[in-house]
């Protein structure tokens, strides 16, 4: 498989939420993503409805829907449950019962697996690390140049 990314929860839900420590890291991750520099991003229905369901209790029912609206549009793939993902979901969380991984988590994990996705994107290194190839997320946008902050956040103001 050519490169490609698979989007975590936290990811989404920081975007929204201005007040979330890893806003910034957020808005310049999918920034990045839909830009392709990680190759064609992906997600999982589980995912959807975990940062929709945070989105709507947390930030209100405009917010949850501008997720749902956003992501439709994205080009990101959304990868749904089925049998096959749902044996591989009870083997990860066999094969890592220490790790007290959450379904979701489970799921990406076999999904990774499965499609050959090497790349994470998520804020919850303890539950990918040593399992994921590579799984990056916090402090994102501190990694960046000046001026590659600076036009993503024009990006965003729509300045550009």
């Amino acid at each position: 498989m050519s490169l490609s990314v698979l989007i975590d929860t936290g990811v989404f839900y920081a975007f929204y939420n201005k007040r979330d420590v890893h806003h910034l890291d957020s808005i310049c991750l999918l920034v990045h993503i839909l830009e392709g520099r990680y190759g064609h991003p992906y997600t999982v229905d589980l995912v959807v409805s975990e940062t929709y369901t945070l989105l709507r209790y947390r930030l209100g029912y405009e917010a949850a829907m501008a997720f749902l609206e956003a992501l439709k549009k994205s080009g990101v793939t959304i990868i749904f449950l089925d049998d096959e993902g749902y044996g591989g979901v009870i083997r990860v969380l066999k094969e890592y019962s220490d790790r007290k991984l959450s379904f979701t988590d489970a799921f990406l994990i076999h999904v990774s697996e499965s499609y050959g996705i090497e790349n994470v994107v998520s804020y919850d290194e303890r539950s990918f690390s040593g399992i994921v190839a590579r799984i990056f997320g916090r402090g994102y946008a501190k990694t960046l140049s000046k001026d590659e902050f600076n036009r993503i956040m024009d990006l965003m103001r729509g300045d550009i």
